[in-house]
């Protein structure tokens, strides 16, 4: 990847296309973009594997919006992203085809609801958030919870049940990472308590 990305830099030099001052920035889109398209093609072999492709792209229609202005868990390392993430596509896939049961789906949009207008956006180590940013992606997630609720309701009104139990789906996913993102942070708070309390002892 490394040789790919340094060879499509070297000749967009060549041919004056960027500037070596921009190289540095082009390489970390590049590689954001490789990155990227590893994890929608590692998404789509797993949903494929799972025989629910069309399932993963209704979820995501509401997850990838809802995860991008709410905010949530997020690994340390690229590696530990992917694998997270991958992991976490297959377990939302499975929660989806193992829980058939319309009034739990609703019990938990109800929860997840509370959840997500309660804590979001929650910001981390590479993204702090103001109070100025805060406010827009707390308005920005809410008014997409409410167009998302209001899909669920339609599609469930017109008899288009699995796209309702779908959009539920997604919904919870956002909801489930803003709490393993909480418990992490009191992990971490909890640690960071304990090791100080060891130090001065």
């Amino acid at each position: 990847m490394v040789k790919w990305q340094a060879y499509i830099l070297d000749k967009l030099i060549f041919y004056n296309v960027i500037s070596d001052d921009e190289a540095d920035i082009y390489r970390f889109g590049l590689e954001c973009l490789v990155l990227k398209l590893l994890h929608c093609i590692s998404y789509l072999c797993i949903a494929a594997g799972l025989k629910m492709v069309p399932e993963l792209i209704v979820i995501a229609c509401v997850l990838i919006p809802l995860r991008r202005n709410t905010g949530g868990y997020h690994a340390k390392s690229k590696i530990g992203c992917y694998f997270f993430s991958c992991c976490y596509v297959a377990f939302t896939l499975l929660a989806y085809e193992v829980l058939a049961n319309q009034i739990i789906w609703w019990g938990m949009l109800a929860v997840s609801n509370v959840i997500i207008f309660l804590m979001s956006p929650v910001d981390n180590e590479n993204k702090r958030l103001d109070e100025k940013e805060r406010d827009y992606y707390r308005r920005k997630s809410q008014f997409i919870l409410i167009l998302a609720n209001v899909s669920c309701v339609l599609f469930t009104v017109i008899n288009f049940y699995n796209i309702g139990s779908l959009l539920r789906c997604g919904i919870c996913a956002d909801a489930l990472l803003l709490i393993l993102y909480k418990l992490t942070e009191k992990g971490n708070m909890m640690l960071g308590e304990n090791i100080s309390v060891k130090k001065y002892m």
